[in-house]
């Protein structure tokens, strides 16, 4: 993979004239923050503002990083959004420093510039404040009171609910692994994602519960028996080990034979078995952040192998040994993929 010096690199994508409008958003709200601000520092503001629509969308964009800021400020949180702006207050750093901490924050939080287009700010606070709970690109391992396990994968959140009758977890955003053992403990044990609620029906199981955004789920079972009830309609069924099911809104598709995939990534493995390229490139996205930009003539080309998913770097190279492709990394957070 060779680097391209961002100096001698056009970027006809509209993307990156987004990022140098988020930028410019950045340094008007540091000028518009310091209490020095002038009236014509304001006019000159709504000039750039009314200019044109991006500015005005890249100015929402970082305005909502301050709303968040308010947020997390009346309720006492430390977060890297309130060291940044903090700092600025305090005159510890200069005004240009600050732009560019407001413009890091994004990264800081694991969103990106791009991640504003995937995910939306109530989602990320859910994360954040749940019980247990992961950034990009990172793996947990949670001991539950019962003694169970659970993995979480990248950007998940996962809130524990057991009380004196059930023994319940709420799985926020993101994808858990559950191994549960043989116990005493007579309480049902159930676990809830926005889509579906899954019940343990077998004294032992290891499954999988992911969610994803566009308004389904994913169950796949390793080990054991549950059930699988879906929260928008009077759906239910049995789902035995060795099967997957993909939960939609309205409606359930047929259990399949389980993938590897869902088990894997507790090891930091992505295995796949003929995925589209297009597939691969955005399962493997999610552990890392920026974007990786693949031209849509090799979407269909298959991939079949085992990747290490905490490594971005290996996962190309080994992509370019198998494919007559070009890997090029544009920017830290931009990577393009064509044809060789």
């Amino acid at each position: 993979m060779r680097d391209v010096a961002v100096g001698t690199f056009s970027m006809m994508n509209s993307k990156s004239n987004h990022f140098k409008q988020l930028e410019a958003a950045s340094e008007w709200f540091a000028i518009l923050s310091d209490e020095a601000a002038s009236e014509q520092d304001k006019q000159a503001w709504l000039k750039w503002l009314e200019a044109d629509i991006e500015h005005q969308r890249a100015w929402s964009k970082v305005e909502s990083v301050g709303a968040m800021f308010d947020s997390f400020q009346q309720q006492g949180l430390n977060t890297p959004v309130k060291q940044v702006l903090d700092n600025s207050h305090a005159r510890q750093v200069s005004r240009r420093q600050f732009s560019k901490g407001l413009l890091g924050v994004t990264a800081a939080l694991g969103i990106g510039w791009i991640g504003w287009e995937k995910a939306s700010l109530p989602s990320m606070v859910a994360v954040w404040n749940a019980d247990f709970h992961t950034s990009t690109g990172e793996l947990k391992r949670v001991a539950l009171a019962d003694g169970s396990d659970v993995w979480l994968n990248t950007y998940t959140g996962l809130n524990d609910e057991f009380d004196d009758n059930v023994r319940a977890i709420s799985l926020i955003s993101g994808e858990a692994f559950f191994d549960l053992n043989e116990t005493q403990d007579e309480r049902p044990f159930l676990v809830s994602c926005p889509h579906a609620v899954i019940k343990l029906t077998s004294q032992k199981a290891r499954f999988c519960l992911r969610h994803l955004s566009d308004q389904q789920a994913v169950l796949a079972v390793y080990h054991g028996q549950l059930s699988f009830s879906s929260l928008h309609s009077k759906q239910s069924m049995l789902i035995n080990a060795g099967k997957e099911v993909h939960l939609h809104k309205n409606a359930s598709m047929k259990p399949q034979p389980v993938m590897a995939m869902y088990e894997s990534w507790t090891r930091g493995q992505l295995i796949v078995d003929d995925m589209s390229l297009k597939d691969f490139i955005n399962e493997i996205g999610r552990y890392q952040h920026g974007h990786i930009n693949l031209d849509s003539s090799l979407e269909s080309w298959r991939v079949v192998g085992t990747y290490p998913t905490q490594d971005i770097d290996t996962v190309l190279t080994m992509l370019e040994t198998a494919f007559p492709i070009k890997v090029e990394k544009i920017m830290p957070w931009w990577i393009n993929i064509s044809a060789a």
